[in-house]
């Protein structure tokens, strides 16, 4: 019986949100929390975000894709002489067991030519192209330009 509840109290504590992460054991990275934020005007692009962890080697993201976009560029935010400025990137580092974030007001992907009807709640299929080959499909979720959810925090750059 105290071998049991002993055990229970194991399973049943939490443990620390870093201890998990860097004992995770990815096998191809894990791209999670994916979502767009759609154009305010019909025409223009979308922008998109995401979290990447890592496997144990160091990769690099190359490209994504979707059915839902004509193309997709992922971009970096420059500061050049005090004026931030989006520029196209042929890939990101993922380090290993690392992370890659892609946030509003900060790297972010720009999806062009956005197929007409996808409206706010929609899922939007986007594919992950890595350097190493290993490529990752999920579904991210299409939200308004006005949501709350889809402002970036302190910041008026918006997409």
């Amino acid at each position: 019986m105290l071998r049991t509840l002993a055990i229970s109290a194991l399973l049943l504590s939490p443990l620390p949100a870093i201890a998990q992460h860097s004992e995770a054991k990815y096998t191809t990275p894990h791209v999670m929390d994916a979502w767009v934020r759609l154009p305010a005007a019909a025409g223009r692009p979308a922008g998109g975000y995401f979290l990447a962890h890592g496997t144990a080697a160091a990769d690099a993201l190359v490209g994504v894709t979707s059915p839902k976009a004509e193309r997709i560029e992922l971009h970096s935010m420059v500061n050049e002489g005090g004026v931030m400025k989006m520029r196209a990137e042929p890939s990101f580092a993922l380090p290993a067991r690392g992370e890659l974030k892609f946030a509003p007001g900060g790297s972010h992907l720009m999806l062009f030519g956005l197929s007409a009807g996808v409206k706010p709640g929609d899922r939007i299929p986007l594919t992950f192209s890595f350097q190493s080959g290993a490529k990752v499909t999920i579904d991210a979720e299409a939200r308004a330009v006005n949501s709350p959810a889809a402002k970036p925090a302190g910041s008026a750059h918006q997409h």
